[in-house]
């Protein structure tokens, strides 16, 4: 197996079992409202007397978060590229959300980095992981 078999693998492995959507699969209960926003990537920006701005790819700020669970959320959820997110109305469900996502996202970390490590044991270079998350649009901040 080279190392281009082995993302192809793990790319149809990931998207054959349905790659979990950020927000919607991680919602649980929660009471949600929509927000607009530019179908852009969303970055986080810089933090400024207590709020962190998020940004799109060209500079543009899109909104002001009260912390950086906040400004995480709106990055994860802009990867869809939709004009509306479900947003909580509850803010203090965002930082459990956010959490469930980015466990999910380290669960499939580790996993890939393990079997790579298991497949390919005499090579001392990095697992291809990020080229995996980005072929299948999954981020972590």
């Amino acid at each position: 197996m080279t190392k281009k078999d082995f993302v192809e693998f793990w790319v149809k492995q990931l998207t054959s079992g349905g790659i979990k959507k950020f927000p919607d699969d991680f919602l649980e209960n929660s009471e949600t409202a929509l927000k607009e926003i530019p179908a852009k990537t969303l970055i986080p920006g810089s933090e400024l007397f207590g709020t962190y701005e998020v940004i799109t790819t060209d500079g543009e700020v899109v909104a002001h978060a009260e912390n950086y669970s906040e400004a995480k959320y709106y990055v994860y959820a802009s990867q869809q590229r939709m004009p509306e997110i479900k947003f909580p109305v509850d803010k203090n469900a965002i930082p459990r959300i956010v959490k469930k996502y980015e466990q999910y996202i380290d669960n499939i970390i580790n996993e890939i980095s393990k079997d790579f490590k298991k497949k390919f044991p005499d090579i001392k270079e990095t697992s291809p992981v990020s080229e995996i998350l980005k072929i299948i649009n999954l981020v972590r901040y």
